[in-house]
């Protein structure tokens, strides 16, 4: 795990001084913690293991996401795993979310079976727990999620790379992720100061043109949405934190990965409202 802090903070919104409309009330920031692509070992699961002691110890957020990848790839998709690594996530104390990785799913032999596997270990994993925002549902595709909190939009979405063994699917699903985002940011634009989407594959580096029905869809309600916006993903293994489209109110954020875990804070108090701590578990 790296040793450093990467902090990214804004000027307060609110001003000291008096004004026509008095005080802006401030929001309680929302903190919550960032792991995927774990664990793919003895090592890692031993470590995964220790986050969720060191975690619950510390219990300083409100929920969890896995972002995707439970198991290596080259890993056969045995139902043992999906099990395996359901138990251990239920030990987080605080309700822990889950989106689907393409190791545990488009990577399978049996891609229908894998998926098979983890509907019934993960679909609405959250359920798990109690937990007080209402969350919302995607009709055509019940993997994908949302909720507000503290005027925060969080979306999870069904975004994995690798293969494309069907063209048309591969399109429907990508589409129908971009029209979820899109319908979530345009209902809920007057009510919420961020938004936050959960995935897993890096749309980016890894052959960009095949996430094209998503991203498309992505970037423009996103600056339509005018409002900062992060998107969480796993995938590469190594820390990004960059603008990587003229859209310049979205940041994508690539974790580390592996037995290691980010602790974010949507602060929307701040003008620029994500900051990111990789040591709060040390």
């Amino acid at each position: 795990m790296l040793t450093f802090l990467l902090c990214s903070c804004g000027e307060n919104k609110s001003s000291d001084s008096n004004t026509d409309e008095g005080p802006t009330e401030e929001t309680s920031p929302v903190s919550f913690t960032a792991i995927g692509d774990v664990p793919y070992n003895e090592e890692q699961r031993l470590g995964l293991i220790d986050i969720i002691s060191k975690h619950n110890t510390i219990n300083s957020s409100e929920f969890v996401i896995h972002v995707g990848d439970i198991k290596p790839g080259a890993r056969d998709c045995d139902e043992d795993v999906y099990l395996d690594v359901a138990d251990i996530l239920k030990t987080f104390k605080v309700p822990t979310f889950i989106v689907l990785g393409d190791n545990e799913y488009n990577d399978c032999e049996d891609p229908a079976l894998g998926l098979e596997y983890w509907n019934k270990y993960f679909l609405h994993f959250n359920e798990n727990w109690s937990f007080e925002p209402h969350i919302t549902y995607q009709t055509e595709r019940p993997e994908n999620f949302s909720w507000i909190e503290n005027k925060v939009l969080f979306i999870g979405i069904n975004l994995v790379g690798s293969q494309v063994h069907d063209s048309i699917e591969w399109q429907d699903r990508l589409t129908q992720n971009g029209q979820w985002v899109k319908t979530m940011l345009e209902e809920h634009k007057s009510s919420v100061e961020a938004t936050v989407v959960f995935g897993h594959a890096n749309i980016v580096e890894a052959d960009p043109d095949k996430f094209k029905p998503f991203t498309d869809l992505f970037r423009a309600a996103s600056l339509s949405f005018g409002k900062p916006v992060l998107m969480v993903q796993g995938d590469g293994h190594f820390w990004i934190k960059n603008n990587p489209w003229p859209e310049q109110n979205i940041t994508r954020l690539q974790i580390d990965g592996r037995d290691t875990a980010v602790q974010i804070t949507v602060n929307t108090n701040l003008d620029y409202p994500f900051l990111f701590d990789r040591n709060f578990l040390n």
